[in-house]
């Protein structure tokens, strides 16, 4: 295992901070709602720079161990579209200050910057913010207890706010500063302008024709230039988020004057706050969006210090401390048990040998074993003896007179036996007959009688003698008694 795994296993866990997403809008900021403190809706900005601002609006609300999303209005970073860099999109952050070096006033090494491509071109959006600015936030938030968690440009948050619509046009304006138009496609802005020549509100009592028709006369510009530059990108629908006007006239207004739908950006609020709904779809921000706040800006922990150090080596003894004493306790345990099994085979030999000593008394002598084998011997004579005795013939015993006495109650006149032999299983039959058909009839009158009953017979001979007469013979089956 790793040192430095080693040493966040055993370093301190850090806490679970709860979420608060702050929106830096020109005159105030926004909070999202949190379950750990209350916060105020909006803090005014005042003469002081934003990051004090969110600052004492912490301070203020009792915040501390917060984890905290920033999300920054336009006007706060710079925004352009380059040609793609041809390095991978992974060192994109490291490269871009120096590839932006023409288009910014400030040193490569002084800003942060990151981008991504755009679909169905060459060209890549790039953002670009302060340096100073982000490391600024990080300190003063760790001062008071709470982290920075990331920083991202309003424009991320307008593109995931619309739910399934992933292509729109979206004209917008904050409090305290221009009208400006984001074109947005999967999501992800691909055109941003800011209208300066229309000066609000356009609505409401201070309105005239003349104010609207200059706003619908620059989006149609704009909506035109998409047109020709993004052929194959879908751009149809135009929403509207704009504070301090009113959305319904502005809506209807825009609606008559321009080539694409137009809708309320939030459906049912008729005077919508652009940091408010900011500040409500911020936690809706994909995980891959832009972040000012890059891993190399975040404070480094320094694992190897004396106290880490002490608290492993010390976490280390109390484990070899602890395998120490149980290998003790197992030794002892098996300890023990030797001896209680060694008491065993003492007390199991000895009942051995008082054993064998008993059975040499019980022992058989040589007469006796002589003896034993002469009466096997006569008992096995006898056993034979009586096998042979009971392999004679059952009807030996029985007699003949039953035989004689059946054949006597079945008589016949049209037949007449003239020889009779029984012998064992045999059982043959010899006679004449007046007429052949008459056989078959008296033999199945056999099992009328109980000492006939199952007599059968496998060969008969019907025949004539010199005189004529039928003659027949009858032999029963050899070797089976019926």
């Amino acid at each position: 295992m790793k040192i430095d795994e080693l040493l966040k296993r055993f370093s301190l866990k850090k806490s679970k901070r709860h979420a608060i997403y702050a929106v830096v809008q020109p005159d105030s900021i926004y909070f999202s709602s949190s379950e750990a403190l209350t916060l105020p809706e909006h803090y005014p900005l005042a003469n002081h720079t934003w990051p004090q601002a969110l600052v004492n609006a912490l301070l203020t609300a009792g915040a501390k161990g917060l984890g905290v999303h920033i999300v920054l209005h336009a006007q706060l970073f710079q925004s352009y579209q380059i040609d793609k860099p041809t390095i991978p999109q992974s060192e994109w952050p490291s490269a871009l200050p120096f590839l932006l070096k023409d288009l910014i006033t400030e040193k490569s090494s002084e800003v942060i910057a990151d981008a991504y491509p755009l679909e169905g071109s060459n060209k890549a959006q790039a953002y670009v913010i302060n340096k100073k600015l982000i490391i600024e936030t990080s300190t003063l938030l760790a001062s008071i207890g709470c982290s920075l968690e990331s920083i991202v440009p309003e424009q991320e948050v307008w593109g995931t706010s619309n739910g399934e619509l992933k292509n729109y046009l979206l004209v917008q304006r904050s409090k305290g500063s221009h009208f400006k138009l984001d074109a947005f496609v999967n999501e992800r802005c691909i055109f941003q302008r800011t209208l300066r020549g229309v000066v609000a509100p356009i609505t409401g009592v201070a309105s005239t024709a003349l104010q609207l028709d200059g706003l619908a006369l620059e989006l149609q510009r704009s909506i035109d230039y998409l047109s020709s530059q993004f052929k194959g990108t879908s751009l149809h629908q135009l929403k509207v988020c704009c504070d301090e006007e009113d959305h319904a006239e502005l809506v209807q207004a825009l609606g008559e004057r321009l080539s694409v739908k137009v809708t309320p950006l939030v459906d049912g609020l008729e005077q919508p706050i652009s940091g408010q709904v900011l500040a409500q779809k911020a936690p809706q921000t994909s995980a891959d969006s832009i972040n000012f706040y890059q891993d190399h800006l975040k404070p480094k922990k320094d694992l190897l210090t004396l106290s880490s150090i002490a608290v492993v080596w010390g976490a280390f003894a109390v484990i070899m401390l602890c395998f120490y004493a149980w290998f003790q306790f197992q030794s002892i345990q098996q300890q023990k048990q030797l001896t209680q099994t060694n008491l065993q085979n003492t007390e199991l030999t000895s009942q051995l040998t008082n054993l064998k000593q008993r059975q040499a008394k019980h022992l058989p002598s040589a007469d006796k074993i002589a003896a034993a084998e002469r009466l096997k011997q006569q008992i096995a004579s006898q056993q034979a003896s009586l096998a042979a005795i009971g392999q004679y013939d059952e009807s030996s015993q029985v007699g003949y007179s039953g035989v004689m006495d059946g054949l006597a109650q079945i008589s016949r006149r049209d037949i007449s036996l003239s020889e009779i032999e029984i012998k064992d299983a045999t059982f043959d039959l010899k006679g004449i007959a007046r007429d052949a058909s008459v056989i078959p009839t008296w033999i199945a009158q056999f099992k009328e009688q109980v000492s006939l009953t199952g007599r059968s017979f496998e060969q008969l001979t019907i025949g004539r003698d010199e005189q004529d007469i039928v003659t027949f013979e009858l032999k029963s089956k050899r070797g089976v008694e019926k």
